[in-house]
């Protein structure tokens, strides 16, 4: 063993060879395979440095045929998983449709239509808002910013309708919505009110975007369970100073969740935080269960955040700090105007039944504007979506062909002569480590990674302890 290198003697002493290895009658015909295992994973670490500095130049706009491409790729494998899922459960699957669609048929034919139709709109109503708060913190930092493009506009139309009608006697959603109904009585309009005809919005909304961080949950908990390390918790663990601002807090907020937990997640999910994802890939890693991740992302987006932020929103509109902001501007006339007239249109459409000035307005410039913002908006989203999807997809074919090339390796490494079966069982639990690194190209099969992950101290001392046992033992025998 002494010619070895330091990969295949901590595979020994982690596997407890060395007894076997020291009765291996052909060194260096051993040698000779540990050389070629040695260059597999050489030209492994080489193509991976390749893969990254590639997937790092991926980029929709500066390479939009290949990120296609790549986006295609992942659409089919999409495919055939749903044809084979379908196809392995059909009974079950047609068996669900059967009794859904009774279960409609039922119901449409026996139940009140009027009430029906009230249900059917109260539903999409509020699945709306939760499709919306999904959209907002799905995928890793590319969610779409519902809250400024759908949320806060709403919460705006209420609070604008609540001061031109002088009460809340007016729906917010469906036919007839935010027409003024009954006298005016000033008294019952105020901010907590207000929040009282917004409050169901803002909730499934801010249930939506708990949703929405349960994927890297999930991702991370599979990649634990199935005793791979996640890629992202090895950037977390990295304390070398090479990082960027971004990184370092996320290090920073990583530890701080593993410090405190439940209440590390409450308190990251009760304010704005862009880098919450780093929460569901550190509970998902660790195993936390899942109703105390999504319980305590849930109370703390649904309840406190967005309350906050809707009230925030109320005050911000609410007449007397358009007051206030209106006379701040009273010296210069043009702007003055201009923002009193659009309030006051606003508000004369509350008070008219005519669908013409929503019309009018919605055909402005400013309506044109906002639109325009929106679908750039939507369609950076949309890109967002395809890259982060093409990029899985990029990982996924070259991790394949870095099984490709290790499978190939073994497949060609014919073990042969008296040692056959010891070297066998050597090889197969270097191929065994090789394998289990291939599935993240920023984690490395190198001997250098091989001793961060097996503390060779460790094994020494459980070996000396195991003689200590041996020899303690054979006393005891002695005396008896």
């Amino acid at each position: 063993m002494e010619k070895m290198g330091k990969l295949f003697k901590q595979i020994i002493n982690k596997n407890n060879l060395g007894k076997k290895i020291n009765e291996v009658m052909d060194k260096d015909y051993l040698y000779s395979i540990e050389k070629t295992i040695e260059n597999l994973t050489e030209n492994i670490e080489k193509k991976k440095k390749m893969y990254r500095t590639e997937r790092s130049k991926l980029n929709i706009y500066k390479h939009p045929f290949l990120i296609s491409k790549y986006f295609c790729l992942y659409i089919i494998d999409a495919i055939k998983q749903i044809g084979s899922f379908i196809i392995k459960n059909i009974v079950s699957i047609l068996f669900i449709a059967a009794f859904v669609a009774s279960c409609l048929y039922f119901i449409e034919t026996n139940a009140d239509q009027e009430k029906l139709y009230e249900i059917r709109n109260t539903i999409i109503w509020y699945g709306y808002w939760i499709a919306l708060g999904i959209l907002s913190s799905i995928g890793l930092g590319t969610g779409l910013h519902t809250f400024f493009l759908f949320l806060s506009p709403h919460i705006i139309e209420v609070t604008a309708a609540a001061y031109a009608c002088g009460n809340l006697n007016f729906k917010v959603f469906g036919e007839g919505s935010f027409i003024c109904h009954g006298d005016p009585v000033p008294s019952s309009v105020s901010i907590l009110t207000i929040f009282s005809k917004v409050k169901m919005q803002q909730f499934f909304w801010g249930l939506g975007t708990a949703i929405g961080e349960l994927p890297p949950y999930f991702v991370s908990r599979a990649a634990a369970l199935t005793g791979q390390k996640n890629q992202n918790i090895s950037k977390y663990e990295d304390n070398s100073e090479n990082k960027s601002f971004t990184d370092r807090i996320q290090t920073y907020l990583y530890k701080f969740l593993k410090k405190m937990g439940f209440f590390g997640i409450l308190f990251c999910a009760s304010f704005p935080n862009p880098l919450f994802d780093v929460a569901g890939i550190l509970c998902g890693h660790f195993l936390i269960p899942f109703k105390t991740f999504f319980g305590a992302t849930m109370i703390g987006k649904a309840f406190i955040k967005n309350s906050i932020q809707s009230i925030i929103i109320i005050i911000t509109f609410s007449k007397s700090t358009i007051n206030y902001l209106l006379s701040l501007i009273s010296g210069y006339p043009t702007l003055h105007n201009f923002v009193k007239n659009a309030f006051e249109k606003q508000t004369k459409k509350f008070n008219e039944f005519s669908t013409d000035d929503v019309e009018e307005n919605n055909s402005s410039l400013v309506g044109s504007i906002w639109n325009f913002l929106i679908t750039i908006m939507i369609i950076y989203f949309i890109f967002s979506i395809i890259e982060s999807l093409a990029i899985s997809e990029f990982n996924k074919v070259k991790e394949k062909e870095l099984v490709n090339i290790v499978n190939e390796s073994k497949k060609n490494l014919k073990i042969r002569g008296p040692d056959k079966k010891v070297i066998t069982e050597l090889t197969n639990a270097v191929y065994k480590y090789i394998n289990s690194s291939l599935n993240n190209f920023d984690k490395t099969a190198s001997r250098e990674n091989l001793k961060s992950e097996i503390n060779i101290k460790n094994v020494i001392k459980s070996e000396e302890q195991n003689k200590v046992k041996n020899i303690k033992k054979g006393a005891i025998k002695k005396k008896s």
